[in-house]
């Protein structure tokens, strides 16, 4: 099989996750160094509590060619995490997997294969492990996303985009986690970029609990959703005058 040849980041994000990292780090270093050319991990460590620092740092000098940690010296969120990473990526493309082990790096590798040049490649998941609740929600939340942006593509799990693409989109989220893969997608949408779509499939946890679905978060998520409105309008009356 090919080797991935387009320079690529993988950020990363996480928050106390020392005991899932022991296993999807290492695992991490060992696939990028197999399967791509060009690529380097981005762990972005959100201001973690645990050992997730210190783990990272060792894995860092052991790989310097594979792993560079970003460290937040307090816990701001996973879109924040996401922007570190995303911003502070040095290759063509970025993409990103949570810390938890639920996206399987066979997962990943389907992503990259299934890239084919588009400014996004989206991701959907065949089966997730969600509640009744959590299904319920999300299906709500699309609906206003859609009212609120236009936008009505299916973005569930991680992406794959051009670094240079979120140069151009003015992001203003910052908060909840989610909003700041919603904001590239529908912003990139609005501007007629190419965008593709995978499926891919989601795993439960290796251990812990999720940090992000939870009420405040989704309130949040949801206020920032106006936020990506009214930066969207700005973004495209800009292009018109321009």
């Amino acid at each position: 099989m090919s080797l991935f040849e387009p320079s690529l980041t993988l950020v990363i994000p996480a928050f106390n996750e020392e005991d899932n990292l022991k296993v999807v780090l290492p695992a991490a270093i060992d696939y990028v160094a197999a399967s791509c050319v060009h690529c380097q991990i981005l762990l972005v460590n959100d201001g973690s509590s645990d050992g997730t620092g210190p783990l990272a740092d060792a894995l860092a000098a052991e790989h310097p060619e594979r792993l560079r940690v970003l460290h937040h010296p307090h816990n701001q969120g996973l879109t924040a995490a996401l922007r570190s990473g995303f911003f502070g990526a040095r290759s063509e493309l970025v993409t990103w997997i949570p810390a938890d082990g639920q996206i399987a790096l066979s997962e990943l590798d389907k992503i990259l294969h299934a890239y084919r040049g588009e400014d996004l490649l989206l991701t959907t998941y065949r089966h997730r492990p969600d509640g009744l609740w959590r299904a319920t929600m999300s299906k709500t939340v699309r609906l206003l996303i859609r009212a609120a942006t236009g936008f009505a593509d299916r973005l569930e799990g991680p992406y794959l985009f051009r670094r240079a693409l979120i140069d151009e989109l003015n992001l203003v989220c910052n908060r909840s986690a989610g909003s700041i893969g919603l904001e590239i997608a529908a912003k990139a949408r609005a501007l007629g970029k190419r965008i593709g779509s995978t499926e891919i499939e989601c795993l439960p946890r290796l251990s812990g609990r999720s940090k992000v679905a939870d009420l405040r978060n989704i309130v949040s998520y949801m206020g920032e959703i106006w936020l990506i409105r009214q930066s969207q309008k700005e973004l495209l009356a800009a292009r018109k005058a321009g």
